[in-house]
C-alpha cells in the first residue's frame, strides 16, 4: 500500500495505444488510484478540463486529429477550463530536440520518455504528491519554472507558488480548504501578470518596429512583429476587465486600431500611424511603470491618441 491515499485523485490517461493506457492504468490501480478514465480522444481530455473533472493527465504527446500540447497550453493561460493549475505529464517515444521544447513550452509539469517502466511513473506521481514547481508567466508562457537562476540583463520574473491539485486530493476531507476560491484567485493573479508581461511586449515590439521605417517605408521585414503586436494587444485587451488595468482598455484598443491600419498596407502604412505608435508606447510604460500617478498621465495620452484617430 502507498503511504499516499491516490482513490480520490481525478486521473486521465490519454494515448493511441491501447496497450500503454492499459499498462499505466495498472499500474497506478495498484498504487491506489480508483478514479481512473484513459481514451484515445483528445475531445475527451478537452471535454474533462473543461469541466474541470481532471487533477492529472498523463498524456502521449502525439495525436492523429488534435493537439495535446495545445490543450495544455490553451489550459495554462485560461482560455479552456477554470482551473489552470491541473498536473499535466507528456508521455514521449524517441523524442527530438524541437519536440521536447514544443512539450516544455506548453506547460507541462513533466515528461516522460516511453517505454515507461512502473518505477518510474510511480516515483513521478509520489513526487507531484509532496510537490510542484512555482510557475512563472510571461507573455507567451504560463507554467513551472525552467530556470535555475535569474539570467543577467532580462527581467526579473516573480515565482507564484500554485494549488497542487494531486496533492489537495491526497487529503482528507476535513482537511481541504475553499480551493475553489484559492484557484480563483491565483488565476486572477497569473491574468494580471499576463497582462503586465503583454505590455512590456507591446513596448518592446513597438521600440524595435519602429526604427525598421525609414522615410515611413519599411526597410525590412515587418510582417512577424506586427503580427506578434496584433496578437497580444488583442490578447491584452480581453484580459483587462475586472482587473486593476481596466482603465487601459481604451488605450489597448487603441493601440489594436492602428496595428491593424498598419497592417493593411505594412511596408508604406499612413504617416500619422507610424507617428503613434512611439506615443502609444510611452503611454503602456507610463501607465505600467511610471507609479501611482501614472494613471491620468497615460489617460491624458491615451485621449490625445484617440483624438488623432478617431
Amino acid at each position: 500500500m502507498p503511504d499516499v491515499v491516490f482513490e480520490n485523485t481525478r486521473l486521465l490517461i490519454a494515448d493511441t495505444g491501447k496497450q500503454y493506457r492499459k499498462e499505466i492504468k495498472n499500474i497506478l490501480f495498484h498504487h491506489g488510484f480508483r478514479n481512473i478514465l484513459d481514451t484515445d480522444d483528445l475531445s475527451v481530455v478537452r471535454e474533462k478540463i473543461g469541466n474541470n473533472e481532471i487533477d492529472l493527465l498523463i498524456a502521449d504527446h502525439i495525436f492523429p486529429n488534435d493537439d495535446v500540447c495545445e490543450i495544455i497550453r490553451e489550459t495554462r493561460h485560461g482560455d479552456l477550463g477554470d482551473n489552470p493549475f491541473i498536473v499535466a505529464v507528456t508521455m514521449a517515444l524517441e523524442p527530438e530536440k524541437e519536440d521536447i521544447s514544443r512539450i516544455m513550452n506548453a506547460g507541462v509539469d513533466d515528461v516522460i520518455l516511453k517505454p515507461i517502466t512502473a518505477g518510474t511513473i510511480i516515483k513521478r506521481v509520489n513526487f507531484f504528491a509532496s510537490d510542484r514547481k512555482k510557475f512563472v508567466v510571461t507573455s507567451d508562457y504560463v507554467g513551472p519554472t525552467r530556470r535555475a537562476s535569474h539570467r543577467p540583463g532580462t527581467m526579473k520574473i516573480p515565482e507564484i507558488s500554485v494549488p497542487n491539485p494531486v496533492e489537495i486530493s491526497t487529503r482528507e476531507e476535513d482537511e481541504v480548504t475553499d480551493i475553489k476560491t484559492e484557484i480563483q484567485r491565483l488565476s486572477g493573479v497569473i491574468n494580471e501578470q499576463k497582462i503586465e508581461r503583454h505590455a512590456y511586449q507591446i513596448t518592446y515590439l513597438i521600440d524595435r518596429l519602429v526604427p525598421l521605417y525609414v522615410d515611413g517605408k519599411a526597410t525590412a521585414d515587418v510582417t512577424e512583429s506586427l503580427d506578434r503586436l496584433q496578437f497580444v494587444s488583442e490578447d491584452i485587451s480581453r484580459r483587462l476587465e475586472g482587473t486593476k488595468y481596466d482603465h487601459i482598455g481604451g488605450l489597448c484598443g487603441t493601440i489594436l486600431t492602428v496595428v491593424k491600419e498598419i497592417c493593411l498596407n505594412p511596408n508604406e502604412p499612413k504617416a500619422q500611424n507610424l507617428k503613434l505608435l512611439p506615443q502609444l508606447s510611452l503611454a503602456i510604460k507610463t501607465d505600467f511603470h511610471a507609479g501611482a500617478d501614472s494613471v491620468d498621465i497615460a489617460r491624458s495620452i491615451s485621449d490625445s491618441v484617440q483624438q488623432r484617430t478617431s
